[in-house]
């Protein structure tokens, strides 16, 4: 009975992971609780419930379920100590600058968030879930982008999908995400998420966990996958993201260094690149770009820098005025900082003057300088360590570990998370970004135990 009843609550996690990343890009959400402040988006104070919390929540309670119930319960995994660490650190901070946060409610909010992150990270690392039922579901997920954000871009404004988060907005709304060629104006593609930033990053480090899976498959799959690729990096590409851009391009380098170069232990992958899926891969991404530079090359020159347009500017000159209010909240709250989630809304208590002339309050383009201000200067020191940390592992062991396709793609995408890291800041900031970036952190960690063969202590 209870056996039965552990596969029954198992069999629910994995199904509600397979929808959370189905609908991980969404921006669906229920504000419950908290008091508007004008300059301030509510994303950056107020209590939130999001539509992706309702699987995640779901998936996690199955997998501890399943555990409990269980008749031999499995060893914990906890994944390398060196990723461990970090996030036990950043956790303990938050809990730690709650009394004295800007707004302690808030910042208890966004430490339960940072637990539920670690949650998630565990049961990635635990939870036996086929890779299939990671692929798909995020494959799909870029369909349903694309399906949203490329017709977005080529009318010039939304699709009238609000039900499902859609930003309600045109080429002509103030405060758009927009591209400039002299008075006109090119909506960027949203799909269902609030910024097209956003978008492009969850697009971008889908495509490389996608792409690791993609390269060892062959027959319908391999095409099935393969088109859904193509979807995702025409819609990456008009989301005209340059952090995106690069962090794509990066992830690119890394996935063909690893895979051609890695000097680990000999013998035959688990499953050997396949030379016909590179080939394809590579000639369908080459034709999409082409089409993209050649219909585009107007739009692309102020987002390049190849022309001078007010607002590339003024989106320039915003982050170096967030770049320098961060320094002087760290300043003023070196040790603890200001609260988890609590950037924001500290720019308005504690330094308006810094950012008055902008219409908003959002925090620093930077993850690094949002979490040394959130948390202080240990906290930033942590998530620089979260950052290394993987890159210093596989060094170290980079005599003995084999790398497949499906962790160089994972690594792919950990390059290219890490580059937009420091170029904005969603993936501290908004639902989205955390997930996208534990589920790559987590994935990478349970490759790493895998081939590794970790045999960690029960808790």
């Amino acid at each position: 009975m209870r056996q039965g009843l552990a596969r029954l609550a198992g069999g629910a996690s994995t199904w509600s992971l397979a929808a959370l990343l189905l609908i991980l890009p969404f921006w669906g959400h229920w504000v419950l609780f908290g008091q508007p402040i004008d300059p301030v988006l509510y994303d950056y104070h107020e209590i939130v419930l999001y539509a992706t919390d309702l699987f995640l929540w779901a998936a996690l309670g199955g997998w501890l379920l399943s555990r409990l119930l269980h008749p031999s319960r499995p060893k914990l995994q906890w994944g390398p100590t060196l990723l461990l660490a970090p996030q036990i650190g950043l956790l303990a901070l938050g809990v730690i600058g709650v009394p004295q946060a800007v707004d302690p409610v808030y910042a208890a909010y966004g430490v339960v968030r940072l637990a539920l992150m670690l949650a998630f990270y565990l049961m990635l690392v635990n939870a036996p879930v086929k890779r299939d039922l990671i692929v798909w579901p995020l494959a799909a997920g870029i369909a349903v982008q694309g399906a949203v954000g490329v017709p977005q871009f080529l009318l010039g404004h939304s699709l009238g999908l609000k039900w499902l988060g859609e930003t309600a907005i045109d080429a002509g709304t103030p405060g758009a995400s927009v591209v400039m060629v002299g008075e006109g104006r090119w909506l960027r593609a949203y799909g269902l998420t609030q910024h097209p930033n956003v978008l492009g990053g969850l697009l971008m480090a889908s495509f490389w966990v996608v792409i690791g899976h993609l390269l060892t498959q062959r027959g319908w799959r391999r095409i099935a996958l393969l088109s859904l690729v193509a979807v995702g990096w025409g819609t990456l590409l008009v989301t005209f993201s340059r952090a995106v851009w690069l962090g794509t391009a990066v992830g690119g380098v890394v996935l063909a260094g690893l895979l051609l170069f890695w000097p680990g232990a000999a013998g035959r992958p688990e499953r050997p690149v396949s030379r016909s899926a590179v080939t394809l891969l590579a000639g369908v991404l080459v034709a999409v770009l082409l089409v993209f530079v050649l219909a585009n090359w107007q739009l692309l020159r102020p987002r390049l820098g190849l022309v001078s347009q007010g607002v590339e500017i003024r989106s320039l000159d915003e982050r170096v005025e967030l770049n320098k209010a961060a320094l002087t909240l760290i300043g003023l709250r070196p040790w603890l900082g200001v609260g988890v989630s609590n950037f924001s809304e500290a720019l308005l208590r504690l330094t308006p003057v810094s950012v008055s002339r902008y219409r908003d309050y959002s925090p620093v383009h930077n993850v690094l300088l949002l979490t040394t201000a959130e948390l202080g200067l240990l906290g930033g020191l942590m998530w620089l360590v979260l950052l290394i940390s993987p890159w210093l592992a596989l060094w170290l062991r980079r005599r003995h570990l084999q790398m497949t396709p499906w962790w160089a793609g994972l690594n792919a995408a950990l390059a290219a998370l890490m580059v937009v890291s420091f170029l904005d800041h969603y993936l501290w900031s908004f639902q989205q970004g955390r997930l996208i970036f534990w589920l790559v952190y987590g994935l990478w960690a349970r490759e790493w135990t895998a081939h590794t063969g970790i045999e960690e202590v029960e808790p």
